[in-house]
């Protein structure tokens, strides 16, 4: 267990009493506090705590003390990405392996993806393997909102829930979608709940208020929520700063919102309220990319200051989380975590320290994560009790999910006995894979898919299989072989499967090496595109058809979901 207090005598060693265990001399500071890059500046640490962060002078040192010049460079506290999802496709061990480079020393993660498929114990597991890897994690526990109270059939009662909110490495509730959070229902009663009992523990309360009205916005804040990582505009972001929530601008694999908000920059604001994060990041992203370094980047070719820049990704998410006794800057009494880069606008970095120890450095990582374990009824999470019968109606009018965006739908009435071009209106169906077998077939008009079928078990929020196709034939195949593969994403041309990502951890998680999981995926990708789907990422549209958070109508195994009133509607008018 990682202490949460200094040794009691780092005064020793800043008075020159006691030797230092690590220098890290001649580096410019950054000073989270007071946004200055002081040159001249070194570190003396002990015990992976920093004792002195000031001009050099002549520390006491004994034959154990390592000295590290840094030559002029800059010196910033290990990066915080406050909110992401960990498991977006890879697993524990792939994820940190690729985040140590970034300088990221610390992650906030959600705890959904497992739990989503099987209850508490994917919770109990996920929080197990994050313990104790090269970069520390923090977590916030997830409340786990569905799109219906028949998606919510698993989750874990707040009494189970608990006690996690009592765990020192909970941070609080995870992103409560404020649709659910204001309902009038025992979902809406659910979460409020859980969200009261993480406040009487003075933790957080994650937001999640994409969409949300002024009046409901501010019914939403008053309810506890602390945050909110959904804006992706400049009025969007001031809005919520006006009402007291830190913004956490996204820049991952869903969205990038840094060029959309950037005015918020220049405007004369206190900006100690504005995070930086990912939300997630995928294969593709991370190998191309990078992670939080990414986003860091892309603020700074955007001439956001430099010291704004590091504050949002140090300091103000540590303020946010109340871990800024331990985190977030360079300064006597807090924990030893660094990066070292070039300069304050080239964030490239060249050595990357937790606590002390030297995890990153020219190059290469200089620790391995440790392997994580889960029990083998993980690996048996596609559970169908067989092909659910495939009555496609072939006549009239029937209700329809329609694309506005690649996220966004809208509700809409056709006739089946007009012409449609291919790939106009595919089949959509939705299927409860945890053991009932409940099927429910409409349609998804705009998708664009001209022939086969595609699916998905990695859908977000619900325990749902997702399958979009042309024909039934194909729809089979891609059912069966999610089924055999334990889950992940499938495209099949009649009885061929052309593309398939296996995800077999709870169905919704690779443990491939990050290079197999991006080529699976990309070959998946392309797939679909030259079948006719016009929109980037295909496989995020198809896996978030059942999402709580997006509108405006959704699909479950029960029928689609309005959610303007969270009204289940089935396919006749």
């Amino acid at each position: 267990m990682e202490q949460n207090i200094p040794p009691a005598r780092l005064d020793l060693v800043a008075m020159k009493k006691v030797p230092a265990d690590l220098l890290v001399t001649n580096g410019v500071l950054f000073n989270a506090f007071t946004g200055e890059f002081q040159g001249g500046h070194s570190l003396w640490i002990k015990d992976g705590w920093i004792a002195y962060a000031g001009p050099d002078t002549e520390p006491a040192v004994d034959g154990h003390t390592r000295i590290m010049d840094v030559e002029g460079m800059v010196l910033l506290p290990g990066l915080i990405e406050g909110h992401t999802h960990l498991l977006n496709l890879i697993g524990i061990e792939e994820f940190v392996r690729h985040v140590i480079p970034s300088g990221t020393t610390t992650v906030v993660t959600e705890t959904t993806e497992l739990a989503t498929a099987v209850g508490i114990d994917g919770i109990k597991y996920f929080v197990e393997g994050i313990k104790d890897q090269p970069i520390r994690f923090y977590y916030t526990l997830s409340p786990l909102c569905g799109i219906s109270q028949s998606v919510e059939k698993d989750v874990p009662s707040n009494k189970e829930l608990f006690p996690f909110l009592e765990d020192p490495w909970c941070l609080g509730v995870g992103e409560i979608y404020w649709g659910n959070m204001l309902l009038e229902s025992r979902q809406g009663r659910r979460v409020r709940e859980l969200a009261r009992q993480a406040l009487s523990l003075g933790k957080r309360v994650e937001g999640h208020s994409a969409g949300a009205s002024a009046n409901k916005l501010q019914a939403y804040s008053s309810l506890g929520i602390s945050s909110c990582h959904e804006p992706i505009t400049e009025s969007e972001v001031l809005e919520r700063i006006r009402l007291g929530l830190w913004v956490m601008i996204r820049q991952g694999a869903v969205r990038n919102e840094l060029d959309g908000v950037k005015g918020i920059f220049q405007h004369p604001i206190d900006k100690r309220r504005l995070i930086l994060c990912t939300d997630s990041m995928d294969p593709e992203g991370f190998l191309s990319r990078g992670y939080l370094d990414a986003a860091v980047r892309e603020a700074l070719r955007l001439r956001v200051s430099p010291s704004l820049v590091y504050q949002m990704v140090t300091l103000n998410v540590a303020e946010h989380f109340r871990l800024d006794h331990l985190l977030g800057s360079l300064s006597p009494g807090k924990r030893a975590d660094m990066v070292v880069i070039p300069a304050p606008e080239d964030f490239s970095p060249v050595t990357v320290i937790r606590e002390g120890h030297v995890i990153f450095q020219d190059g290469r990582n200089l620790v391995e994560p440790r392997k994580t374990v889960f029990p083998e009824h993980f690996f048996h999470a596609v559970t169908l009790p067989g092909l659910p019968a495939l009555k496609t109606p072939k006549t009239g009018k029937v209700r329809v999910i329609e694309m506005v965006t690649r996220l966004v739908t809208k509700e809409t009435v056709v006739d089946l006995d007009d012409q449609w071009e291919p790939g106009a209106l595919n089949m959509a169906l939705a299927i409860d894979r945890t053991g009932s077998g409940e099927a429910f077939l409409g349609f998804l008009k705009g998708f664009g898919l001209q022939q086969g079928a595609c699916g998905s078990t990695m859908c977000w929020d619900t325990p749902d299989m997702i399958v979009l196709g042309c024909d039934e034939a194909s729809m089979e195949t891609v059912i069966g072989r999610l089924q055999e593969l334990g889950g992940g994403a499938v495209y099949a041309l009649g009885r061929e499967v052309v593309a398939e990502f296996p995800a077999p951890l709870c169905g919704v998680i690779s443990l491939a090496p990050m290079k197999v999981a991006r080529d699976q995926i990309r070959h998946f990708e392309e797939t679909l595109k030259q079948n006719g789907v016009p929109w980037e990422n295909p496989l995020l549209t198809l896996n978030t058809q059942g999402n709580a958070a997006i509108p405006h109508v959704r699909l479950t195994h029960q029928g689609y979901v309005r959610m303007k009133d969270r009204k289940v509607l089935p396919l006749t008018v």
